[in-house]
C-alpha cells in the first residue's frame, strides 16, 4: 500500500516536471520496476509491468516520433 502511494506521488511529480512527455523506460527505473543497473533480460518484464501499472492508474501512453513509448504529461 505504501509503495503504491509513493509510486503514484512520484508519477504526479514527474508529470509536472517533465512536460510534455517522459519515456516509460525512465519512469520504470524511477518507480523501481527496473533495476538502475540493467540486468540482461529482466528489463522487458519490468517495462511491461510498469506499462500495465500506469495504464491501470489512468495514464495516457503513446509512441513518440522515435518509436519509444512515452507517458503523456499534458
Amino acid at each position: 500500500l505504501y509503495m503504491e502511494k509513493m509510486r503514484f506521488e512520484a508519477v504526479r511529480c514527474m508529470s509536472r516536471a517533465y512536460r510534455p512527455a517522459v519515456p516509460v523506460a525512465f519512469v520504470a527505473r524511477v518507480l523501481g520496476f527496473v533495476d538502475i543497473v540493467p540486468v540482461k533480460g529482466e528489463d522487458a518484464d519490468g517495462l511491461s509491468e510498469c506499462e500495465e501499472w500506469l495504464r491501470a492508474h489512468g495514464a495516457s501512453l503513446h509512441d513518440d516520433q522515435g518509436g519509444e513509448l512515452v507517458l503523456d504529461t499534458k
